[in-house]
């Protein structure tokens, strides 16, 4: 069993479920100090005279993703210390011959390190050891391909405040011939009930079944990156709790369920179940496209309010390393979200947002389209825009706006173009060219195919500086009255055109900021009247007789995150 120290610990809902999907009743809340750890008896520890080999320190290892720090946190002080206790027990695997073999090591100490002694008889020899916590008698190793072979069990307890020892699995690589540093494995759930005294067992499912315990397989390829996938035989596609204490849960008491870490595509769902009842009385769902990742913990309270989960929304972070932007490529089906921000600098966040709406979408031809075709679903939180694909991905294009109500009035204050073409990658494809320093997308913005004969490869039009695509053409001829060709067709309709200068206003900035679908004319094909040459950055500088680099994407860049 451990000793937990909670110290305002935030590391499950941040900004919502899974890092990010927060709605506006379900906020991140410390987690209360917990009562002293329940002392499970065991046999006490013998410490016998033992040859080299037979006592190894173990520790926790520093970091975010380690069993010390154990999920994802708002500020420093955020964070949960997890301590071996006396008879603490764990695996020691070592190499013999063509296999492993697995010594059990057992701790009379407490605290982040502490020194573990061998219980077996025979004392591994060498420095390269793996080792896995709880100690598990069937569990298995691979030392040459550095993997372990173990048990997430599918049925667990739930202690109040405190986590199911046999779940919280950690496994270590060795650091020197009499020393190890653990990392954990999975990932959480942490939860209260609404109602008291009427549910003795909760069965967490994914939604398209996927394996979530039973038999699984670590890697330590990467030594403080463990990798759990489920074993070939022997998974399990729920997790089943019960109350380790009293027969049924109590209301407002957190509780854990450990799980396998998994990207749910389709969400999860909770059956909640009565004494005796061999069906579920209540089921709760969460249909958002939502990630458990490793050591990280989800918080949602009161899971037994009806409606609770089918209001999380989260999604894939097309903005995940922290580069934000105008644009944003979508390449395979499923939820999405990105930082409500403005474009290319992460450091301006969008406030009192009233709503997000989709201006338009096209697959790049001529046909007219469904709404909400290229993507649907579409809301905010305080931190993210969300937004899903239909479950078949169709290629094409959209852009969304973020509107803020001032004085009875919805005003646009920005938006961003969704690319969605299938598989395509703009890293993988972009090419150098000649002279050039840096990578160039292999197609232009917004097209679906990089063949020269396509129409598809033809993209979007843009004014200069501006950072919002308008519907390109899809053939360009010139007819013998000047006539041109034919133009992608959006949910929107015809493009909006309106000149530079009226006798109400002059366009600035702003005001194509708040107009992206509009398209602004002048009579000499500028649509800014006040100029600014540095609307879509600098690439170069002109000094002292040479030229100086200075690439840097401006706010109103149009392009993906590079």
């Amino acid at each position: 069993m451990k000793d937990f120290c909670f110290m305002g610990f935030i590391a499950l809902l941040v900004t919502g479920l899974l890092y990010s999907c927060v709605t506006g009743d379900i906020e991140p809340d410390p987690l209360e100090s917990v009562e002293p750890e329940i002392q499970f008896q065991e046999p006490p520890l013998v410490e016998p005279d033992k040859p080299d080999g037979s006592v190894l320190r173990a520790s926790f290892a520093g970091g975010r993703a380690t069993k010390t720090d154990f999920g994802r946190f708002t500020t420093s002080a955020s964070y949960a210390e997890i301590y071996w206790s006396e008879n603490d027990s764990i695996n020691v695997f070592y190499p013999v011959q063509s296999y492993a073999e697995s010594c059990k090591y057992v701790t009379a100490q407490s605290g982040p390190v502490a020194d573990f002694v061998n219980q077996s008889q025979v004392a591994p020899s060498g420095s390269s050891f793996l080792g896995l916590y709880p100690y598990t008698r069937s569990a298995s190793a691979d030392i040459s391909r550095s993997t372990i072979q173990t048990i997430l069990p599918s049925s667990q307890l739930a202690y109040p405040g405190k986590f199911d020892p046999a779940a919280l699995l950690a496994v270590a690589s060795s650091q020197s011939a009499d020393e190890m540093a653990f990392y954990n494995v999975c990932s959480g759930l942490c939860f209260t009930l609404k109602e008291g005294g009427k549910y003795s067992r909760i069965d967490f499912r994914g939604g398209s079944n996927e394996e979530v315990a039973g038999a699984i397989s670590i890697s330590l390829s990467n030594p403080t990156a463990p990798v759990a996938s489920s074993a070939s035989q022997g998974s399990s596609t729920k997790v089943e709790i019960r109350p380790a204490e009293g027969d049924t849960f109590a209301a407002g008491t957190q509780y854990y369920i450990m799980l396998k870490p998994f990207e749910f595509k389709n969400g999860f769902s909770l059956d909640f179940y009565t004494p005796g009842a061999s069906k579920a009385t209540l089921t709760c769902t969460c249909p958002s496209f939502v990630v458990f990742g490793r050591g990280e913990l989800v918080r949602i309270t009161e899971v037994d309010s009806p409606g609770k989960l089918s209001r999380i929304r989260d999604g894939i972070d097309l903005a995940e390393d922290g580069e934000t932007a105008n644009c944003y490529v979508v390449s395979k089906a499923g939820s999405y979200k990105f930082p409500l921000v403005m474009g290319n600098d992460p450091e301006l966040t969008l406030s009192d947002i009233s709503k997000v709406t989709v201006l338009w979408e096209t697959d790049n031809t001529s046909s007219t389209q469904r709404v909400g075709s290229i993507v649907r679903d579409v809301s905010c939180n305080s931190n993210f825009v969300y937004f899903n694909t239909p479950s078949t991905l169709k290629n094409g294009n959209a852009v969304i706006a973020a509107w803020r109500r001032v004085e009875g009035k919805d005003t646009i204050v920005w938006s961003w173009h969704i690319w969605v073409c299938k598989d395509y990658d703009p890293d993988q494809s972009a090419q150098t060219l000649r002279r050039k320093s840096k990578p160039m997308l292999d197609r232009n913005l917004g097209a679906l195919s990089s063949s020269a004969t396509s129409p598809l490869s033809n993209g979007f039009f843009y004014q200069w500086g501006r950072k919002d695509p308008f519907p390109g053409a899809i053939e360009s001829y010139v007819a013998a009255d000047g006539g041109a060709g034919t133009y992608m067709s959006t949910t929107a309709g015809a493009l909006k055109l309106e000149p530079a200068v009226n006798s109400t206003r002059t366009v600035t900035v702003d005001y194509a900021i708040a107009h992206p679908d509009v398209f602004i004319t002048s009579t000499d094909g500028y649509w800014l009247p006040a100029s600014i040459n540095v609307l879509w950055g600098v690439d170069s500088k002109y000094q002292d007789g040479k030229i100086t680099e200075r690439v840097y994407k401006s706010l109103y860049d149009p392009c993906p995150p590079s």
